[in-house]
């Protein structure tokens, strides 16, 4: 019986391992069809060096997934019995990115220099030397709070360690990775965007930081979009736009790839709020009414408050301004806000009411419905569903706070500034704590936390983020028995479109 075919038996191996283990920038080329940006190229060649310690803080669009890629082929074709670990947060998303790079560049790679077919394999989830399958592999680690142990474990004489998102990584994850560096050519490379300014990633640019060729710290890299041949110029003046300028801490970590002091605070300043109390804002569309309820209720609540707001538009484009703002103390059961919040809206045509239903306020969504009432139940812990929004929020509570920032910024929105409740809309509003995580979404505080921090329930900021979660129908629009809901909300985004 004939003897399967490995690399290190394969006749063209150690010519290949002559001509590319030490020049990733020419494999890249030669191999894997790949020109190296001005950006990649220092990157590369750090990593190519034995026993590396590298630190990426990057924007979007720099090309660090297809980069990735190329390495991993790079490290495991040019180093026998070679084992490479990719740590992430979302196992998915590693298959979804690096291993669609990988496809590309091994097709083109097997396809000039087919000798490599026969000798490794690549799948959707694997990559490995054909006859081992274990020792000289890619592997992929998923990472999870709590359970850092599992990241353990690693040893090979040629080992490169790949942390991506390495910014939501706790320091004792990093310990069990580190610990397992053992060897002289134990690599290991750090990539994320910079989301926070402490823990061992931010460090790995500051006081882990080499600070002279010899030391033996990392390399730290800034890849900035905006300096990206791989990014457009119409993006960069988009997301300018979208973030608020390039001095906002999402601009800064998205796009610059810059560590900021302002990746988590307060989300409101003082100044935005004092101007929302005069801003007078402008309907470019049709406009309708929607009621917001929220009733006290558990741990953490202290007031029931209906906020009447004139709307229009959607999303980041929606203009809002309170025209009536109540607020109600913690006597006021689900029934009786009920019958309160179905007196104050008979007076507005075609207004729609969204009640936050989740504990104490179901019971006043189930009696308005009693009453004949269509009510919009409002579950705002729940995930964003488009992939737009997706990218920046992970659930529609930092959506909808983040709108109301952003509408403030942009003068669309007219806070209620009536005596009784003008103070306590200004305390509430400017001790709103966010940080971002460990991908660049923004990340309002859970009551839980804010309460820890002597921050009690912002009720009066809650309604208004809210408004930001409820369709609405047209004060004009003429309404009758034919008409179902999904016409209506059909029949309102069309006109507002236009």
């Amino acid at each position: 019986m004939a003897k399967r075919k490995t690399a290190l038996s394969s006749p063209e191996y150690p010519a290949y391992v002559a001509r590319y283990r030490h020049d990733w920038e020419r494999l890249a080329l030669d191999v894997c069809g790949m020109h190296l940006t001005h950006q990649q190229c220092p990157l590369a060649f750090s990593i190519q060096q034995e026993g590396c310690r590298v630190s990426v803080s990057s924007g979007h669009g720099t090309g660090k997934s297809s980069l990735l890629a190329m390495l991993i082929i790079a490290f495991m074709t040019t180093y026998p019995k070679a084992r490479v670990v990719i740590t992430a947060n979302k196992v998915e998303q590693v298959k979804i990115g690096i291993f669609k790079y990988l496809a590309d560049y091994w097709q083109k790679a097997v396809n000039r220099f087919p000798w490599l077919d026969e000798v490794f394999t690549l799948t959707a989830e694997q990559f490995y030397a054909v006859g081992f399958q274990k020792s000289w592999s890619v592997g992929i680690k998923g990472y999870r709070l709590g359970n850092e142990e599992a990241l353990a474990g690693e040893h090979a004489d040629h080992l490169l360690y790949i942390v991506d998102e390495a910014s939501g990584l706790s320091d004792k994850a990093f310990d069990y990775i580190t610990g397992a560096l053992t060897q002289t050519d134990n690599r290991l490379v750090l990539l994320s965007q910079p989301t926070r300014i402490t823990g061992y990633f931010y460090e790995s640019h500051h006081s882990l930081a080499k600070t002279s060729p010899d030391d033996h710290g990392f390399t730290a890299f800034q890849l900035n979009s905006e300096e990206s041949p791989l990014v457009t110029q119409s993006y960069i003046v988009e997301k300018v736009k979208q973030y608020g300028g390039r001095q906002s801490p999402e601009y800064c970590i998205r796009v610059l790839g810059a560590f900021t002091k302002q990746a988590e605070g307060m989300l409101i300043g003082r100044d935005d709020v004092d101007r929302g109390f005069i801003n007078e804002v402008e309907h470019r569309s049709e406009w309708g009414y929607i009621a917001i309820a929220d009733i006290a209720g558990g741990e953490g609540r202290d007031s029931s408050v209906l906020n009447i707001l004139k709307v229009s538009g959607f999303d980041d484009e929606r203009v809002a301004e309170s025209v009536k703002l109540l607020e109600m103390n913690t006597g006021v059961d689900g029934v009786e806000f009920a019958e309160i919040v179905e007196k104050e809206t008979q007076s507005y045509p075609n207004i729609t009411i969204g009640v936050d239903a989740d504990g104490y306020g179901l019971i006043t969504a189930q009696t308005l419905e009693k009453r004949g009432i269509d009510v919009i139940r409002i579950h705002w812990g729940t995930p964003v569903h488009s992939k737009t929004q997706k990218i920046r929020f992970r659930s529609k509570r930092d959506f909808a706070s983040v709108m109301v920032k952003e509408a403030l910024r942009d003068n669309r929105l007219r806070l209620n500034d009536h005596y009784s409740v003008k103070q306590k809309t200004l305390n509430q509003f400017v001790k709103i704590p966010y940080k971002f995580n460990e991908v660049g979404q923004w990340r309002i505080e859970s009551k839980e936390k804010m309460r820890a921090e002597g921050i009690k329930s912002p009720d009066i900021f809650d309604t208004y983020a809210m408004a930001w979660l409820v369709d609405y129908i047209p004060a004009g629009m003429e309404l009758d028995h034919t008409n179902s809901s999904d016409e209506l909300l059909a029949w309102a985004k069309q006109s507002l479109s236009h």
